[in-house]
């Protein structure tokens, strides 16, 4: 029995405005995550504004040196690279372009390095040399950052966080590892679904945006854990295709 024309305009526009819900939740994410990340930002920010401050301050005292001022040009160039890092979230990225999957996921890593000092969190990274595929920027930068602050607030003072990117034939790895205290039974058969959280403050978006975003590049996303002290941790490893279709 075949529907008829109303119901297939009813059912279309349905699916019209279930696709507008869950591009809005992802953007809804997305500008929650940049929230939480004008903290580190900040920080960043002002410490090279305070030493941009000191070496003016000692170029004056010292017109023919300049050393100061070259410590300061430097200086400039990492403001730079602060709010380029932190624009990625904001960006649409349309179309996929060849990054360097090693350069992203060290620039994730010096985001965040304000929440990894304060915790003493000790950062063991395998890159071997580049790892070029065709993604979305934006995209797999909020993939990249999502897994590593979940990593950096699980894990306790002095923890161990491993991140890895490496090539395997046609597809490129991203390994996040941390030695936390491992995902709850309770939370581990719903962990990829939407508002699902074990956190207060939590929105439970985090992990099924990261589902979506690596889908939609064709990828694959695994993980593993475990709470068995002394061996606790957990590992998310995303596959990506290397090729221009993604």
């Amino acid at each position: 029995m075949f529907s008829r024309p109303a119901d297939r305009e009813y059912f279309e526009d349905q699916g019209q405005k279930l696709k507008a819900c869950e591009e809005n939740l992802r953007r809804y994410h997305q500008l929650a995550l940049a929230g939480r990340l004008v903290g580190a930002t900040m920080h960043e920010v002002n410490n090279r504004l305070e030493a941009l401050m000191n070496l003016i301050f000692l170029a004056k005292s010292d017109p023919l040196s300049t050393e100061y001022l070259d410590e300061a040009s430097h200086q400039l160039s990492s403001l730079g690279e602060i709010t380029s890092r932190s624009l990625s979230f904001i960006r649409r990225d349309t179309q996929a372009t060849e990054i360097d999957l090693v350069e992203l996921a060290d620039s994730a890593l010096r985001l965040h390095h304000h929440q990894i000092t304060e915790k003493k969190i000790s950062v063991q990274t395998r890159f071997s040399g580049k790892a070029l595929a065709f993604v979305r920027r934006g995209e797999i930068f909020q993939v990249v950052t999502n897994l590593l602050l979940n990593a950096i607030e699980v894990l306790p003072q002095s923890g161990n966080l491993h991140v890895r990117v490496a090539m395997r034939q046609r597809m490129a790895i991203i390994t996040i590892a941390d030695n936390g205290a491992g995902i709850p039974e309770s939370m581990r058969k719903t962990l990829f679904h939407s508002f699902k959280s074990n956190k207060p403050e939590g929105n439970g978006l985090g992990l099924w945006i990261v589902k979506e975003l690596v889908h939609g590049h064709r990828g694959t996303i695994q993980w593993r854990t475990g709470n068995v002290v002394g061996r606790s941790g957990t590992i998310f490893r995303i596959s990506l295709p290397i090729q221009q279709s993604a």
